[in-house]
């Protein structure tokens, strides 16, 4: 033995500035009022494949995620995934649906001892003793269990007047709860004999999706994003009342450029949800006439399929192709369209081909929102990973100094972004500023010339550390950056003039 060497020098080992933090997948999130997305939770899946398992290939959600998740760009990516949440838009029962496998009646008729316990609603009970030896069906497997749980009284209505089948088309075994309206469901293992939660499929492997009370499309958005903001555009299945898309499209302002909101409407509804909607940014109205296509999806899957770890992968929202019916190929129509600022998918023509795409790209919003998709949709992006890359330095540091060493860290850790911005074409070099936008970046910056730094390298970035007095009247310290950067704008049109000598 000897006396130990950590007495005498003694070195901890571990990696430094490893506390990244994630930025946001800009996926699509579709609200759905299928009972098979929990409340309260919110569902990614990864191909057209699973969500087809989940929901049935003749679903509303299965049908959308294949023209979103089929999109091919220009850059030959795709979206690489989709999410669900849940719009209880009236009062439903807590469910099990039980994981879908091959079940055989002889996995149930040698138990007579079977157990779980159960909660539905205020009650919890051991349900044992559960007998499946005379059972010849699947069928009398879940009467049997049924009959069980029905049994108890002192559980009252969310008991007595439960539910339990076996689906066959699916294969798996649902519980109903027998009272409508918020309540819980989970199960678990009983106390005494033979577990077979397992067996059901009413396990991990299950979906639980308790009973709620009907909400307002504005309150399930609220609850998605505070259970996951992980997503970029979003929209709803279903038909909403011109008032409840107000209601979600003023919720989603608030955010400032963070989700897109795709509405499908009616062409005779054009004028009025312009009027509705005009003020408020981060919403794409879509004509979409036709029941079977999704025109409106069509922004959520160009965001999704881009790639901004790419050069020069930002993508013009208009001219974008896809499988789609025109709904507008005459002038008149499109200037009716235009002038509410709704998008749609046209048909124009030359040498007698016809060539359809989506037009224009544009949403709602005042003259200082971002109207144009593209801009929007990098600004969004751009957002987010300078505040993942803000949190991620202040995670790594032991701290960053309100004095000119932590301004320059700040400054170096936006640097960084601001190179991918520039490389991918978030930020625009070169683009001719006009006399008030010079005008506009001296005010802001103090300096008539900072005009000439956008211009020549896209952006001008400055950073100062100020401080303020918290509610409890405690002096603290911030920073305050400002970076001003010149917008990828598209290009809508081209005119030339031919001049013959």
């Amino acid at each position: 033995m000897a006396i130990s060497f950590s007495r005498y020098v003694s070195i901890t080992s571990g990696v430094g500035g490893g506390a990244g933090v994630r930025l946001r997948d800009l996926i699509l999130r579709l609200f759905s009022t299928n009972t098979l997305v929990p409340a309260g939770s919110v569902i990614e899946m990864d191909t057209a494949d699973d969500v087809g398992s989940y929901f049935g290939t003749t679903s509303p959600e299965y049908l959308r995620a294949v023209f979103y998740l089929g999109f091919i760009s220009k850059l030959i990516t795709a979206p690489k995934k989709i999410s669900f949440s849940r719009w209880a838009s009236v009062d439903a029962a807590a469910r099990i649906f039980g994981d879908t496998r091959t079940f055989a009646v002889a996995q149930f008729t040698g138990i007579t001892t079977g157990s779980f316990k159960l909660t539905l609603g205020a009650y919890t009970a051991d349900l044992t003793a559960l007998d499946f030896s005379a059972a010849t069906t699947l069928s009398n497997v879940a009467s049997t269990l049924q009959t069980a749980i029905r049994a108890v009284t002192a559980g009252g209505a969310d008991w007595t007047a439960a539910a339990v089948t076996y689906n066959a088309v699916d294969q798996r075994f649902e519980l109903t709860g027998g009272v409508v309206g918020a309540e819980p469901v989970a199960v678990a293992a009983a106390a005494t004999g033979v577990p077979i939660a397992g067996l059901l499929g009413w396990d991990a492997t299950g979906v639980f999706s308790p009973g709620v009370d009907a909400e307002e499309p504005v309150d399930a958005f609220i609850a998605s994003v505070g259970a996951s903001d992980n997503f970029g555009s979003f929209a709803f299945i279903g038909t909403l009342t011109q008032s409840q898309v107000v209601a979600v499209a003023t919720q989603n302002d608030t955010y400032n450029v963070k989700f897109i909101y795709t509405v499908p409407i009616a062409a005779a509804d054009a004028a009025a949800y312009f009027g509705a909607l005009s003020g408020l940014s981060g919403v794409a109205t879509t004509l979409s006439p036709i029941s079977t296509e999704y025109p409106e999806l069509l922004p959520s899957a160009i965001l999704a399929a881009t790639v901004y770890t790419r050069r020069n992968s930002v993508q013009n929202y208009m001219f974008q192709q896809a499988t789609l019916t025109p709904s507008v190929t005459n002038n008149t129509d499109a200037n009716s369209m235009d002038a509410s600022r709704v998008n749609y998918y046209g048909r124009t023509q030359t040498a007698g081909q016809f060539i359809d795409f989506y037009q224009r790209g544009v949403m709602m919003g005042l003259a200082t929102d971002p109207v144009d998709m593209n801009v929007y949709a990098n600004e969004a992006w751009l957002k987010d990973a300078a505040g993942a890359a803000i949190m991620s330095l202040l995670l790594s540091l032991s701290r960053v100094s309100a004095n000119s060493t932590g301004r320059g860290q700040l400054l170096a850790i936006l640097q960084s972004v601001i190179e991918q911005a520039t490389f991918n074409g978030t930020i625009s070099v070169g683009k001719p500023l006009n006399t008030t936008q010079k005008l506009y970046i001296g005010t802001i910056t103090g300096d008539p010339e900072a005009w000439q730094q956008v211009y020549r390298l896209g952006y001008w970035i400055d950073c100062v550390i100020e401080s303020y007095v918290t509610g409890d009247s405690r002096t603290e310290y911030k920073a305050v950056y400002t970076l001003i950067y010149s917008k990828d704008d598209a290009i809508r049109k081209v005119e030339g003039s031919h001049v013959l000598i």
